[in-house]
């Protein structure tokens, strides 16, 4: 896998790097042409006080990029996180993570504190990024949001999501995007949720358990927010192949201001 060749992040409003965004959802999702975001939107996206961020190295060569559309709610405005992809060949190279810097840097000067998306909890690599890296918590889940898909990544499955919502001036953001290592609360009788490893490989060999997992998670996550505790962290043990996320009260443990 070659290293990034260097690299700058920027916004986009070059017609033909937003171009380069449509073509990154291909490649990396494997979309069909009925479910890849259409320029169009992304022009809009960049026009109407969204974000549309590009990794672009020296050649004007988009390497990934995010997109978010502004929203609004509970009478605050926010940002909806709506997509953010990277080509095959350069993912794993940090830079997802350089994005979402230069989005929450962008969302903060316009006085935006609130960034929210979606993922599937039962994408590991995601959640880890999300929770670990990036100081979301999440305590809603949405069944089936996009409906069932062509991407070989969902695997035929109800596309089944976690709302990451992203907290831009809490502590708990700030000290994980400063690399601070946060301990993490004890395990015992902490609510819990274990997931496998190997979840790609289930939905490509064995659907329907992996279909079981997916509705065990269903069940438990909604159960766990109905009892307003919030998913705060995920701990990987490639030892036993499995991932387990953790969830806490929201007022007493994660303070988000």
């Amino acid at each position: 896998m070659p290293e990034p060749a260097p690299y700058r992040i920027q916004f986009l409003r070059d017609i033909d790097q937003l171009r380069q965004c449509v073509e990154i959802q291909r490649l990396a999702w494997g979309f069909s042409e009925a479910e890849i975001l259409p320029l169009r939107s992304f022009v809009v996206c960049a026009k109407i006080g969204g974000q549309v961020f590009g990794a672009v190295d020296e050649n004007g060569h988009v390497l990934g990029f995010l997109n978010a559309f502004p929203g609004y709610q509970n009478g605050k405005v926010f940002l909806h996180s709506n997509m953010m992809g990277v080509r095959p060949e350069y993912q794993n190279y940090g830079i997802g993570k350089q994005l979402k810097r230069a989005q929450r840097e962008e969302a903060l000067s316009r006085g935006i504190d609130l960034v929210e998306w979606t993922f599937d909890p039962l994408e590991v690599r995601n959640a880890r990024i999300n929770l670990e890296l990036l100081g979301a918590i999440c305590r809603t889940y949405l069944v089936n949001l996009y409906g069932v898909t062509s991407s070989r990544l969902h695997g035929g499955l109800p596309t089944d999501r976690l709302v990451a919502e992203w907290h831009l001036n809490s502590d708990r953001v700030k000290a994980r995007l400063e690399m601070t290592p946060l301990p993490l609360p004890p395990l015992n009788g902490q609510p819990s949720l274990e997931i496998p490893l190997n979840m790609q490989q289930l939905k490509a060999t064995e659907p329907e358990a992996a279909a079981r997992i997916q509705a065990g998670v269903r069940e438990r996550m909604t159960a766990l927010f109905e009892r307003k505790l919030v998913a705060s962290r995920i701990v990987i043990d490639e030892a036993t192949r499995k991932a387990t996320y953790l969830f806490e009260p929201l007022a007493e443990t994660i303070p988000l201001s």
